[in-house]
């Protein structure tokens, strides 16, 4: 089963990014849950996103916007505490202007205080995040997010909201500090490898204070979840989604994040 998933996952991926390859620099779309690594314990997910109609045209010098490429970023974790976990992005870029870059890095923490179990549904933690990204990724280049995590699961569904504030914090452009927001409802299930389905929504910046949603960027995701046996793995998860934006948002975007247990 495993080996049949992936000979139809990875050249579905190849054939978006080889015959319409574009994206804007987002190395993770995801909205966090209330997963968490058990205490000494690794995790590795790999990251993987192209936008099929985007963004066409540079907003500022050298960047690699959406119509040019994909982003493939592995991300490793480790289990602190029952309630700390450390983490480490690694984004690459691709894309024909520049051929195969090193995005930069960026290292994260998250503390989930309150974590859900079989006597209680809820999640609610927080994660810090420090980005250290190279010329043309993002202006300004380095920049730091707080990100809220509140989540409730019980056997039928998996809900979960993040509301998220960012700034940049180099260049010279210090900036304001933004709010955006993510949220997902997944409808738990059992149908052969699915595991879930259901929709995610992501609306973009506006200043904290200054908040306008009318005006912010969104996209919707229709995602499926999916685990897999595996044979030199334990399993492997894997989460797809395609999305539609508006309003800036990039219009059309597919993305796959792979999670093997070892």
């Amino acid at each position: 089963m495993s080996n049949n998933l992936f000979r139809l996952f990875v050249p579905l991926f190849l054939v978006f990014h080889f015959s319409i390859a574009n994206a804007v620099f987002l190395d993770e779309i995801q909205v966090y849950d209330g997963e968490i690594n058990e205490p000494g314990e690794f995790g590795l997910e790999i990251h993987a996103n192209t936008t099929l109609k985007g963004q066409d045209s540079p907003s500022f010098p050298d960047q690699r916007y959406s119509q040019s490429g994909v982003r493939i970023t592995p991300e490793f974790s480790y289990g602190l505490t029952k309630t700390v976990e450390l983490g480490f992005y690694l984004p690459t870029i691709y894309t024909p202007t520049y051929g195969y870059e090193s995005a930069g890095y960026k290292p994260r923490i998250k503390w989930l205080p309150i974590q859900n179990s079989e006597t209680q549904p809820w999640a609610i933690g927080v994660n810090f995040e420090y980005s250290v990204l190279n010329t043309g990724m993002e202006y300004p280049r380095k920049g730091a997010e707080i990100r809220g995590i509140i989540a409730w699961k019980n056997d039928k569904w998996s809900l979960a909201f993040n509301p998220v504030i960012d700034s940049g914090r180099s260049d010279g452009q210090n900036s304001d500090w933004e709010l955006n927001y993510h949220t997902r409802a997944i409808r738990l299930a059992n149908i052969g490898p699915i595991t879930g389905y259901g929709l995610e929504y992501y609306q973009g910046q506006s200043a904290v204070n200054n908040v306008d949603p009318n005006s912010a960027p969104k996209q919707i995701f229709a995602i499926v979840e999916l685990q897999t046996a595996g044979t030199f793995m334990s399993s492997t998860s894997v989460h797809m989604g395609l999305g539609y934006g508006w309003n800036s948002g990039d219009q059309l975007t597919f993305k796959m994040i792979i999670s093997p247990k070892f």
